[in-house]
């Protein structure tokens, strides 16, 4: 830059606000003569028009000869410089002009937080072209945008950040070896991360019980693999490299399930608006305090009781069922519609009927609160033992009546609400953001479920269900391009709703499913694998450097992406693209459980509510619409995309808060590991006897001999429960037996009437989470 052009530049500054906008040759000195204190040249400049001619990348390249040059003068322009990591910011400089090299008057800068740009500070009457911001506090954050609130044409020559990097006061030490803190699921992928270890460092599991290595490997891109390592004993490991080790872990037949499923639970029932921990009445809240109209709740609870039905029916009952007359008159109106359930009803099943029963007497409209009661009515088959037909009959005719009404009513939605129309046979075209409040393709599985629900209630036209799923999967094979973060990850908590449609379709109608289903299941996960290259087997937001959404508290997705995955692996033919898949589905839960960059579990309480946690999360929000922090089991924080690839020195960056969201979408990952690990088959052991080997998630603890019953039915419509046993501690499997003698098959004194050549079925799970097995019984 020649010297004659500094100065005219210099002669530009402007001192109108001293409190928060100086410009002078102090500040300026360091853009021009010691740029390397200028943090924006080793950032990532993003525009809102590019130009070949006049690239962005001017803007950070540290010569003020070159510039980028606005093109879209319709609507709003900006620049934002994306740091490479958390900064405490203190000042920011921008040399701008009009292209008529007059100056531009209005700027804005602004910092991103929770799906929304903030503003930090306003300049109204600029008449420089230099100008530099003495901020009023420091910010935290990864970028800063520059608005201009001008449409004419302009130019940016360089931009200047000033601060440093973030460490926070009250960071400690992080494990060097970063481990599932709880356990891991044995025959399952095992994998820890050792960020600054070297490729051929060796690594030692020891056991506590013997004290000595039970197991060796080597390090490899920062990663230990111990999937091979499946030990039988109730004894726990951790990992020693050199002088450095690990948190102690476990490794069980269903360790996940064991510390999970009893927590699960025990969340849905403390978030309850009204009758759970709180009894306040709050805003954005329904059945769920600050579950808005996209918590997925019902979904969530019908899929895990189908998913593993006898389980779920042997766990505590802690629901008892309260009248809202019981209570002041300000809750009158607010559940009670259905006649209520039997008490011994399971929990799970208290809590399906809470939903539905807060959705019909509050008569919810929104599209997605009615597309809900659809998982419901199909589920009811299944319920109907705690439930009475009142129950089914009031929200089908709900149901019915509302479908395909256009319009919401103003006590159904928020200000979140986003939804052009509400007819859920039209076709939805509008995606969400990243608040997750509108998930491309939630509509596909409800009409789906309307559609069989339709059909055995011998309705006329149960077809336009069907066809609606259909044109919605359909646009979404033709228009939707996975390479768009926005469609996937994007989509936050909510991304699970779109892949599970993809496979819900396919495994009930594999011959009716639109063109291009798995070819865009495939498309997909590669995707997903192309993105997960890294030390933490954790799947990016972009291939560019976001890690995740910025300024999002994204826990939801991060417990909500194995469902994603195992969705897409219960229709992949390509075996490579699957183990790859599987891995990405077990490391996201460890993510959760402390293998991640911050090396805390995503719970505040996890220490005192999931056994064998260390670390819980830096901590919780107290208060909030929610009001979560006496309810056990939330999922307060997670990493953000600062803390990425290795940066714990952050701290407890950005914003905490458990939601309910977070928690349904855990709850959906897991009842989709379960139905896909799940596995039954029936077998002949001689002309008489016939076995049963179910693997199912069952065996949770090695000093109990758990048992589950399935469902063996004949050709003639009959059906008996089996009793099955453990087949030993630490076993996957159950087994039992039953035979048939002459035209009877018997088991624990049940008889089920056959016939000769008669076929019969052994099955578990319910509904689209049967699993079966079937022979001919002679």
């Amino acid at each position: 830059m020649s010297t004659t052009l500094w100065y005219r530049r210099i002669q530009n500054l402007s001192f109108t606000n001293l409190n928060h906008v100086i410009f002078g040759l102090v500040l300026f000195y360091p853009i021009v003569m010691n740029s390397q204190n200028n943090l924006a040249l080793d950032s990532r400049i993003e525009v809102s028009s590019d130009s070949k001619d006049y690239p962005a990348k001017n803007i950070i390249d540290g010569n003020e000869e070159t510039y980028w040059e606005s093109y879209d003068h319709k609507n709003q322009q900006w620049a934002t410089v994306v740091l490479s990591g958390a900064t405490e910011i203190r000042r920011a400089s921008i040399l701008m002009e009009k292209t008529n090299g007059e100056p531009i008057t209005k700027l804005q800068i602004q910092t991103f937080l929770n799906g929304k740009w903030n503003a930090v500070d306003s300049i109204l009457n600029n008449q420089k072209k230099l100008v530099s911001i003495d901020l009023r506090e420091d910010i935290l954050t990864d970028r800063l945008r520059f608005l201009i609130n001008d449409k004419a044409p302009f130019k940016i020559y360089e931009i200047g950040i000033f601060g440093q990097k973030y460490t926070d006061s009250s960071f400690t030490e992080v494990k060097k070896i970063l481990v599932n803190q709880s356990g891991y699921n044995l025959d399952m992928p095992k994998r820890f991360t050792a960020p600054n270890l070297a490729d051929g460092s060796k690594y030692k599991i020891i056991s506590l019980d013997e004290e000595k290595p039970v197991f060796e490997g080597e390090i490899f891109n920062n990663i230990g693999d111990f999937s091979a390592f499946n030990p039988k004993t109730g004894t726990e490991f951790w990992i020693e490299i050199d002088t450095l080790s690990s948190y102690p872990f476990r490794i069980a037949p269903y360790w996940l399930e064991r510390v999970t499923y009893q927590n699960m639970l025990d969340f849905m029932i403390g978030a309850r608006h009204y009758v759970g921990s709180s009894k306040d009445i709050r805003s954005l809240s329904w059945a769920w305090r600050d579950g808005d109209f996209f918590n997925f709740a019902m979904q969530s609870l019908v899929s895990l009781y189908l998913s593993n039905p006898e389980v779920f029916k042997k766990m505590d009952k802690k629901v008892e069922y309260i009248p809202n007359k019981s209570l002041s008159e300000q809750y009158h109106d607010k559940w009670g519609k259905l006649d209520p359930y039997l008490e011994n009803a399971p929990d799970i099943v208290k809590l399906i009927h809470w939903d539905a029963d807060v959705k019909v007497t509050q008569k919810l409209d929104h599209e997605i609160q009615k597309a809900e009661l659809a998982y419901f009515l199909y589920a009811f088959p299944y319920l109907k033992e705690w439930l009475p037909q009142q129950n089914f009959d009031l929200v089908y005719r709900y149901v019915k009546d509302n479908w395909e009404k256009d319009s919401v009513s103003i006590t159904s939605t928020t200000k979140y609400d986003r939804s052009p129309e509400h007819n859920l046979l039209s076709l939805k075209t509008t995606i969400g953001s990243n608040k997750g409040e509108l998930p491309i393709g939630f509509s596909i599985i409800p009409n789906l479920l309307m559609y069989e629900v339709a059909q055995r209630e011998n309705e006329t036209d149960p077809e336009r269900y069907f066809q609606a799923a259909y044109r919605q999967l359909d646009w979404i094979i033709k228009n939707v391009d996975w390479k768009d973060p926005l469609v996937t990850k994007g989509q936050r908590m909510s991304e699970h709703i779109t892949m599970r449609a993809f496979t819900f379709f396919y495994s009930q109608y594999p011959d009716k499913a639109p063109p291009g289903l798995l070819e865009k299941v495939r498309d997909w996960s590669k995707v997903v694998v192309s993105r997960s290259k890294n030390m933490w087997d954790f799947r990016t937001y972009t291939n560019d450097g976001d890690w995740v959404p910025a300024g999002w508290n994204e826990t939801g997705n991060v417990l909500g992406f194995p469902a994603c995955t195992i969705s897409a692996m219960s229709v992949l033919k390509d075996e490579n693209l699957k183990n790859k898949l599987e891995i990405l589905t077990w490391s996201h839960i460890d993510n959760a459980f402390g293998r991640n960059p911050t090396g805390r579990h995503f719970s505040y309480d996890a220490p005192r509510e999931i056994e064998g946690v260390e670390l819980g999360w830096y901590s919780y929000h107290k208060g909030g619409i929610g009001q979560l922090e006496n309810v056990r089991f939330v999922f307060d924080g997670s990493p953000k995309t600062n803390h990425y690839p290795n940066h714990p020195e952050i701290g407890n960056l950005g914003w905490t808060e458990g939601w309910v969201q977070f928690n349904t979408a855990f709850n959906l990952s897991m009842a989709y590991l379960s139905n896909y690990y799940t596995d039954i088959n029936l077998y002949q052991i001689n002309k008489s006897t016939f076995g049963i080997k179910l693997k199912a998630p069952v065996n949770f603890y090695e000093d109990k001999i758990d048992s589950v019953e399935v469902t063996v039915n004949s050709n003639m419509g009959h059906s008996i429960k089996v009793l099955l046993a453990e087949e030993s501690p630490y076993s996957k499997f159950l087994i039992g037996t039953f035979s048939i003698d002459k035209n009877n098959l018997n088991s624990q004194d049940n008889i089920l009437k056959t016939k000769a050549g008669d076929l019969i079925t052994a099955s578990y799970g319910l509904g689209f989470f049967r699993k079966s097995d079937s022979l001919n019984a002679y």
